[in-house]
């Protein structure tokens, strides 16, 4: 269960950042200049970090746990890994590639809606919550990390810079929660503050860390070890993001600190599974999340 969202949430955050990567060498003139980094990214079944392989890892991991999962969530999930094996697949992907990009995505929400709405909120479904706040955690890090290069002047905002932290924005499905909260414009500082620290926004570091560590204190008071060594790390990591602030941040180095969520996050990860499974799977990977986010950078 814990691997299942895990791999679920990886997948649609590569796929976020490919859309978005898209749209902007689109917008350049330069729409085809990455289509094979994208078909690796996405299709490459020979890619362990593709996105297709990430559903497919999520499908094995269905199977394993199904009397766990309703049926309604296990359809989504075979069908979801179904349609990306198809040719036809591959056909919208080269014709119209952002509805293809659109409608995988929602695949994969609906995927995490349906596990929300019809699986028992019980010690497994707080698994799932684990592994899915966990990974998107790890991924709004790792965005914003690969995108520090951006950072030249944060109270200097030009219009091309406005289309970079946007890109950001929507690559962590982002942009409209964004604007409510500092209207329609885009200051780096700003966006930071908002992906890193807003405590209500499900998608910034924060919300997903404190929804990971409410989830690993439940399982804590099933097992009866609210001491654990997994709930210790997951309360200080939570505890870091509720007390720091954008301005320390910046100041004492943006890079350094998302290093050390990243860091810690995997410590997390790890102390999870020494405590809690009988097996382990192989040592994760985000390479794909990674090159894709490069792949934006680099446009950028």
């Amino acid at each position: 269960m814990f691997w299942l969202n895990r791999y679920v949430e990886r997948a649609v955050g590569t796929i976020r950042v490919v859309d978005v990567t898209a749209h902007l060498e689109l917008d350049s003139g330069e729409s085809d200049s990455r289509e094979l980094d994208f078909w690796t990214l996405l299709l490459d079944a020979e890619n362990p970090d593709s996105m297709v392989s990430c559903v497919g890892s999520a499908r094995i991991a269905a199977r394993q746990v199904r009397d766990s999962i309703s049926s309604e969530m296990w359809e989504q999930i075979n069908t979801t890994y179904l349609t990306l094996s198809k040719t036809e697949g591959v056909r919208e992907l080269d014709e119209d590639p952002h509805t293809f990009y659109r409608r995988v995505r929602d695949s994969l929400l609906l995927i995490q809606g349906l596990a929300d709405a019809t699986v028992a909120h019980d010690e497994a479904w707080q698994f799932l919550t684990l592994g899915k706040y966990l990974e998107r955690a790890d991924n709004v890090a790792r965005l914003l990390s690969v995108q520090t290069h951006l950072l030249g002047s944060p109270g200097a905002i030009y219009a091309d810079e406005t289309v970079r932290w946007l890109a950001v924005l929507r690559s962590a499905g982002s942009s409209e929660a964004y604007s409510h909260y500092y209207s329609l414009r885009v200051d780096p500082t700003r966006v930071l503050e908002f992906l890193l620290f807003n405590s209500t926004f499900p998608q910034s570091v924060r919300f997903s860390l404190g929804a990971a560590w409410s989830a690993m204190e439940s399982i804590a008071q099933v097992t009866q070890d609210a001491t654990a060594p997994p709930v210790r790390a997951l309360g200080r990591l939570r505890a870091r993001l509720e007390h720091a602030s954008i301005d320390e941040v910046l100041e004492s180095g943006l890079e350094p600190f998302l290093g050390a969520i990243q860091r810690d996050i995997a410590h997390a990860s790890d102390l999870t599974t020494r405590a809690f499974f009988r097996f382990a799977p192989v040592p994760e990977r985000h390479m794909a999340a990674v090159r894709a986010a490069q792949i934006m950078a680099a446009q950028q």
